[in-house]
């Protein structure tokens, strides 16, 4: 085995142990008796991807008696990574979301990312079943394998692009970047159609511990514990989850997981700055879906002995430091482990399922991604008051991917490895503050597949006279081939990488001083040389075309201080080469909310998600499959918070409120009404 794979099995007993003081430490509430400071301050709901977002209340954590007033936020400073460089919101010409980690951990309280990105324009969000179960992502109708995922700019997917989002806790995050559109021209292979960055919260201010406690439907638990805060130079944010969910509905359906994540901050001084992160996560669940068919267990029995144990975790330095006036240079060393484990054990006579098919096997997957990335930003003009300025972005990646598998059921045996090189440039023009253009490039040198160009270039205008922006960006992206499709039995050293051609272009408004937004984006996606397996040769090779192209809308109020109002809608038409639509892609999805804060300390959410019917895979007959029509769902989720005596929140939330009967992936349902609720206890030392 190799040493990464022994890394994990190294620092399993720690977790075990980090689990026990979890657990020792919610008791800690029942001996602290609560003061009365003000309780830490929640910081404001996200903020719209728009010139000048209205900025929302938050939260007012503290007794009736001594209410705490928040000053309001300068939303135009918020920035996102979509240009490589920190640029404002409304600067930046692609289409972006951005999600306060603190509201969906506290006022939504979503504790899942695919929950948290269905409410987001142009992405559809399918899950084979329940919470932990197999969940894929589809952007603006790309496959689920051409969205690259990042967290603190360490990239995460899978070699091959594929990632399971059913399973990812987003603990002591501090926002949720969504970028749509292609983006390999920034971060290379995989950001076919978008990427979405997962950014940690920095620590600051007095050590500050939290943990809860919860229990709700499906015999489910989620424990918490985290620490933060900050000393002179150096800052901390250190936290922990731990979900179980003992399901009953079916057998061998049990969940158990636990996440954790870190970030250590050295500030030596104002210009030079050291960052280290990590994150990761043990998931442990029973593989009830499998069937020697491919059916969900809505027409097939339940398998009673596959399990699934995955082991993944980041590790990642990052130094940025202002060399000169004119010059930023930020180097970022990372590390992403992933160990697989399947194991189909049907020794066990008692466990079997009548008419299901067994099957013995064990496979076992490690893969290993050593990242290396130089970044430089160089101011190359600046007027004295920066009315024009003109910022150039240079620099270099490395990665080296190595995947390892061994299986005894199928005989996919490989110990395979290949490099990745990259050069980038990047220029950003800005005019008058109300000009913004950039355009990038990158040449890409691939072990396997030779060398590969990606560029894009975007555009935002601003007219501060009546509050608009208009934007719109162009470029192209690929996805390189899996392991698995080039080595394995079905493979095809042959293959090319997937490829992307795409615009869009849109407009965002704002009415009676910024309190109302709303904004339409149109796009279209030209994707060439997907790879499909062959039935003519038993090969994955690129067979396939396609299109999308769709319109976003946007809107937001805030009729009052303590009310927020927000809805997207995506309307999405897709087809492949032969004229037929996309498999699991809607044309309609509908999401609504409304965020109220009528009390001091008490939050109160109410969402509704819709999807239309969309094409999917049924069976049809033996272990063929044929298209069906999935049928169309609307979902209510709601949940509240209140927070009393300084220390204390109770928490409850309660998903599919009205008990729809649905399914994002044909023959696996998904879940009916259930809650989940608990009680936090926050100390600040």
């Amino acid at each position: 085995m190799s040493t990464s794979s022994s890394l994990f099995h190294s620092v399993r007993p720690t977790l075990e142990r980090l689990r026990f003081a979890l657990a020792a430490l919610l008791l800690l509430p029942l001996f602290v008796r609560a003061a009365e400071a003000p309780a830490p301050t929640p910081v404001p709901t996200p903020v719209a991807p728009s010139p000048a977002p209205a900025p929302i209340p938050a939260p007012q954590p503290a007794t009736a008696a001594q209410p705490v007033e928040l000053p309001e936020v300068n939303v135009t400073a918020t920035t996102v990574t979509a240009e490589r460089t920190p640029t404002p919101v409304s600067q930046t010409g692609v289409s972006v979301t951005i999600i306060s980690g603190k509201e969906e951990d506290e006022v939504r309280q979503v504790h899942d990312l695919s929950e948290t990105l269905r409410q987001v324009p142009g992405l559809t969000v399918s899950q084979a079943g329940h919470q932990g179960d197999f969940t894929t992502l589809f952007t603006r109708g790309g496959n689920s394998n051409q969205t690259l995922l990042l967290v603190d700019n360490f990239k995460v997917n899978r070699q091959g692009g594929n990632f399971d989002f059913g399973h990812f806790d987003p603990i002591r995050t501090e926002k949720i970047e969504v970028v749509r559109g292609p983006s390999s021209s920034l971060f290379g292979a995989d950001a076919v159609t978008g990427a979405i960055n997962i950014l940690s919260a920095k620590g600051e201010g007095r050590p500050d511990l939290t943990t809860s406690a919860a229990g709700g439907t499906f015999r489910t638990d989620r424990e918490t514990l985290s620490l933060e805060g900050s000393e002179g130079k150096f800052s901390y944010n250190i936290g922990a989850s731990r979900f179980n969910s003992e399901r009953t509905d079916y057998i061998n359906s049990a969940v158990d997981q636990l996440s954790y994540a870190a970030r250590f901050d050295f500030d030596f001084n104002c210009d030079h700055t050291l960052k280290l992160i990590f994150r990761g996560t043990e998931f442990n669940k029973g593989f009830y879906e499998d069937s020697a068919t491919g059916y969900g267990p809505a027409v097939e029995p339940q398998d009673p002995n596959d399990h699934i144990q995955n082991d993944d975790l980041l590790a990642g330095l990052e130094y940025k430091g202002h060399i000169l006036p004119i010059w930023t240079t930020t180097l970022r060393v990372g590390t992403y482990l992933y160990n697989s484990d399947n194991n189909s054990r049907p020794d066990n006579p008692t466990s079997a399922v009548a008419g299901f098919a067994q099957s013995t096997g064990h496979t076992w997957t490690h893969e290993r991604r050593p990242q290396v990335d130089w970044q430089n930003d160089i101011t190359a003009f600046a007027t004295c008051d920066e009315k024009i300025k003109d910022v150039v972005t240079v620099g270099a990646d490395f990665e080296d991917e190595s995947f390892h598998q061994h299986d005894t059921q199928f005989g996919n045996n490989a110990d395979l490895s290949r490099t990745d090189y990259s050069i980038y440039f990047q220029n950003r023009l800005s005019l008058y503050d109300r000009a913004f253009l950039t355009g990038g490039v990158r040449r890409e040198q691939n072990q396997q597949f030779g060398e590969f160009t990606t560029a894009r270039g975007d555009i935002a205008i601003l007219v501060p006279e009546s509050d608009t922006k208009i934007h719109g960006s162009m470029g192209n992206a690929f996805r390189a081939p899996s392991f698995f499709e080039f080595f394995s039995a079905f493979g095809n050293p042959g293959l090319t990488p997937e490829r992307n051609l795409a615009y869009d272009a849109g407009v965002d408004q704002h009415f009676w001083k910024d309190r109302i937004l709303v904004g339409a984006t149109v796009f279209r996606n030209n994707f060439k040389d997907l790879i499909d397996f062959s039935l003519t040769t038993s090969k994955f090779s690129n067979l396939k075309t396609a299109e999308s192209r769709g319109l976003e809308l946007v809107g937001s109020i805030d009729p009052i201080k303590q009310l927020t109002l927000r809805s997207t809608a995506t309307f999405l038409q897709s087809e492949d080469q032969t004229g037929a639509q996309l498999a699991r892609r809607p044309n309609a999805t509908v999401t609504a909310e409304a965020i109220a804060r009528p009390l001091s300390g008490l939050d109160l959410s109410l969402s509704y998600f819709h999807e239309s019917s969309r094409p999917d895979l049924g069976p049809a007959g033996g272990n063929s499959f044929a298209r069906v029509r999935n049928d169309s769902y609307g979902r209510l989720d709601a949940a509240a918070s209140y927070r009393f005596f300084c220390h204390w929140r109770v928490f409850g939330r309660v998903q599919n409120l009205t008990d729809e009967h649905y399914q994002d992936t044909n023959t696996f349902p998904a879940a009916g009404a259930n809650f989940l609720g608990g009680i936090e206890f926050n100390w600040k030392f």
